[in-house]
């Protein structure tokens, strides 16, 4: 099915940087209504969210891109938690919509590829009355894009939405009229869907497990990696503007000086250290910790930094818009993670 598009609220989170299990549990506690969707090179999916519970999934895999729907389609796609190689969107949409969609997953194909060359819409529709078909009709421009879908139950036409070029899907019952018209004069392509078994209620809630909260450890592994690419990063820009071991050398005093806050940066406890790209951690700093932690060893970095070339004036200014760029690139997956701070002024 042509899912509708909701507003954007995270866009191509990769995995490797994201933990589903726990985006999921966030989302819960937030009362999320609205869609995740998850993109794997053999899997993909959506999970559909209403009032912060999942009320329904769809989810192919494999060789034969076997399709899934209901508690399995979640309980396949929450498997995929750990894997790096995937990416997740996130869209939200009001828990009223919902239903229409989730009602209709379970379906099945009664005609495809048929055109406007050769079928009137206003006949096929008639036709689809007179079988009571319960369905949807998938609606695509003679280019495949996507322009809507139009839902109907006992052969009537209920609701439908439209796919802009931009933008979230648009809902619209009165707009059936208009749209058929439309159709018709520009042309497209039909695949008509008959829905099988029983229609889900408003109130059904899968019961999709899910991991507890993540410890403080589990929290701050996740964000390992994250702050593994930003101090190499940072270090790389750093050694390319000057010479190799410049970075790191600011970066280790700078451990020394907060070591007394953060207990982990201090070189002589043994449970963090970085080197040639690697984070390496054996404590038990809880993730925040963790994170202000790091950002304040980077921050307290820079003076040092430009006490070693007190001559090249652009030099700061390049840094500072260097480690924000940076920050910026992540700071969807580290607000997921609960790490919501403001990178912009801790740079000033």
């Amino acid at each position: 099915m042509i899912f509708p598009r909701g507003e954007v609220v995270h866009k191509n989170l990769s995995t490797a940087y994201t933990d589903l299990s726990a985006l999921v549990s966030t989302l819960k506690s937030e009362g999320f209504s609205g869609t995740i969707e998850v993109e794997f090179p053999q899997h993909k999916g959506t999970l559909f969210f209403g009032s912060g519970e999942i009320v329904d999934a769809e989810a192919r895999g494999g060789a034969e891109a076997k399709k899934l729907a209901g508690q399995e389609a979640a309980q396949a796609l929450l498997g995929l938690t750990g894997q790096k190689n995937g990416m997740i969107s996130i869209y939200r949409l009001p828990p009223e919509r919902l239903p229409i969609v989730t009602k209709n997953l379970q379906n099945e194909i009664v005609f495809k590829g048929l055109s406007t060359d050769f079928t009137r819409l206003e006949g096929l529709l008639h036709k689809l009355r007179e079988d009571k078909l319960s369905g949807f009709i998938e609606v695509l421009t003679k280019d495949n894009q996507p322009m809507g879908v139009l839902f109907l139950e006992e052969g009537e036409p209920v609701e439908m939405y439209t796919q802009p070029e931009s933008g979230p899907s648009v809902f619209g019952r009165k707009s059936i009229p208009i749209f058929v018209e439309t159709v018709t004069k520009q042309g497209a392509v039909f695949d008509v869907y008959r829905t099988r078994g029983g229609v889900s209620k408003k109130e059904d809630v899968l019961a999709v497990p899910l991991s507890s909260s993540p410890p403080k450890v589990e929290e701050t592994k996740e964000l390992i990696p994250i702050f593994q690419d930003i101090l190499s990063r940072v270090e790389k820009w750093v050694d390319g503007s000057t010479q190799r071991g410049t970075f790191l050398k600011a970066f280790n005093r700078s451990r020394m000086e907060k070591s007394g806050e953060f207990f982990f940066l201090d070189p002589f406890s043994g449970e963090f250290s970085y080197q040639d790209g690697t984070i390496r951690f054996s404590g038990e700093t809880s993730g925040k910790d963790f994170a202000r932690g790091i950002l304040e060893c980077l921050r307290s970095s820079l003076p040092h930094l430009e006490k070693e070339f007190p001559k090249n004036r652009m030099f700061p200014l390049k840094l500072r818009a260097e480690i924000e760029s940076t920050l910026e690139y992540h700071k969807g997956a580290m607000k997921i993670l609960g790490i919501d701070m403001d990178f912009s002024s801790l740079f000033q």
